[in-house]
């Protein structure tokens, strides 16, 4: 009987340390476990918190992107229509110059025969009733002088016209080209964040994030010189 007492006390003590090792064994894993879900929702939060972040970023800057093609559009359709404002005006002004060289030319043959009439007035005599018909035609030639003359003066105004539409429109057109080459290279640089910003979530490196917004700064501060500063 007393050798008994001593083997189930042995056996009671056994099987106290073989729970007490289970249940720290049990508490290691749960402690594994919590830490394993702890961490998991951590990357997931961080995860969650990135893909926001970039997806805002990539948002605003297609945004941005939109708006500087629409205007680098509107860009291209009014250099188109200032080639055409040149074209049309250098037509204008050639033509205008032509009507100009023929009414010179007018005035020259008329300047001409009344010489030719003072001439030949010289040699009647005082009381020639050709003298009328001569101081008539006279009078004539010289309205028609004073009548050229206005009509090229304002034929003249509408070259100078024409000729400083063509110089203020080409001056126009040399701010356009400046301002679309602002636009191509704010579209290229901000193309090139929106890429650096999206890699982040596949290498989830969160340096090309801020590095993309800084290069998405810069871009937009082109499109902005390009838009604003004239």
């Amino acid at each position: 009987m007393s050798d008994d007492e001593p083997s189930s006390s042995v056996a009671v003590s056994s099987v106290e340390e073989i729970e007490r090792a289970i249940e720290a064994a049990m508490a290691r894993l749960e402690a594994a476990r919590k830490k394993e879900a702890a961490e998991a929702a951590a990357v997931a939060k961080h995860k969650q918190s990135t893909t926001r972040r970039v997806s805002i970023s990539a948002l605003l800057l297609t945004m941005m992107l939109s708006f500087l093609g629409f205007v680098r559009a509107q860009t291209d359709s009014a250099e188109g229509d200032d080639k055409l404002t040149i074209q049309q005006a250098r037509s204008d002004a050639a033509t205008e110059w032509a009507l100009y060289q023929t009414k010179t030319a007018q005035r020259s043959s008329f300047i001409e025969a009344e010489d030719t009439l003072a001439r030949e007035v010289l040699a009647l005599g005082p009381s020639d009733p050709r003298r009328r018909l001569v101081r008539f035609q006279h009078h004539e030639y010289e309205a028609r002088v004073r009548l050229i003359d206005d009509e090229n003066r304002h034929v003249f105004h509408r070259i100078q016209s024409l000729d400083r539409l063509v110089y203020i429109t080409r001056r126009d057109q040399e701010q356009r080209g400046k301002h679309k080459s602002r636009y191509d290279m704010a579209i290229r640089t901000i193309t090139l964040a929106l890429v650096l910003i999206s890699v982040t979530l596949l290498v989830d490196r969160a340096y090309l994030f801020w590095f993309g917004l800084a290069v998405a700064a810069i871009g937009a501060a082109f499109g902005m010189t390009g838009y604003f500063v004239r």
